[in-house]
């Protein structure tokens, strides 16, 4: 393994893709955190170094820091105490799956708008923010400061949104058939008819 490919991962990178694997199933003895036990780190070792080229003490630094950021909890199954994810672990991995939402854009538009307008208190300012960048981000128009709005089917993945940042109960999500401006509005996405 070269250290060229070790190095090229980002920090938190091993330790997020550990992450996933525990959410996709991958049983880990809870003794991995204890240095050393390379018979019980021997199947994520093997998985990580054969698709990834990882270097064992990188996964046990890993998986260390995943129990100290309490993202990974110590259940038993079976007779042998495992890592699972852990209600932050949860949370976290919602957040990577945030990080991956697209809005399709069909090939003929239904001529509704959707608008999806806010009002979430300054004590929520963070999350309110973060929500107006994703929005942005996934590529809505904004019409006012807590005024968005998109052309295409999208309210599935703004429940989702709202839900991740703790904001549902200030969201309204409207459809509508005419706004004023249409037409600059239609230019901005590119709709054609």
């Amino acid at each position: 393994m070269s250290d060229s490919k070790e190095s090229s991962y980002k920090k938190g990178e091993l330790a997020k893709r550990i992450l996933l694997m525990i959410a996709g199933g991958l049983i880990i003895p809870a003794a991995v955190v204890v240095p050393n036990l390379t018979l019980v780190l021997r199947p994520i070792i093997k998985a990580l170094c054969k698709k990834h080229g990882v270097q064992r003490q990188n996964i046990v630094k890993s998986i260390t820091y995943l129990k100290r950021q309490r993202l990974v909890s110590v259940v038993e199954k079976n007779g042998q105490q495992i890592l699972t994810l852990s209600e932050n672990g949860r949370k976290k991995i919602l957040q990577y799956d945030l990080d991956k939402i697209t809005l399709k854009k069909p090939k003929k538009w239904d001529g509704y708008w959707r608008l999806v307008i806010f009002d979430i208190p300054e004590n929520m300012k963070r999350g309110r923010e973060a929500f107006r960048e994703k929005l942005k981000h996934l590529g809505f128009y904004r019409l006012q400061k807590s005024c968005f709005l998109f052309p295409y089917e999208c309210r599935d993945e703004i429940d989702f949104i709202t839900e991740i940042f703790d904001v549902s109960p200030y969201i309204n999500f409207i459809i509508a058939k005419e706004i004023e401006g249409q037409e600059k509005l239609e230019k901005f996405f590119g709709i054609n008819y």
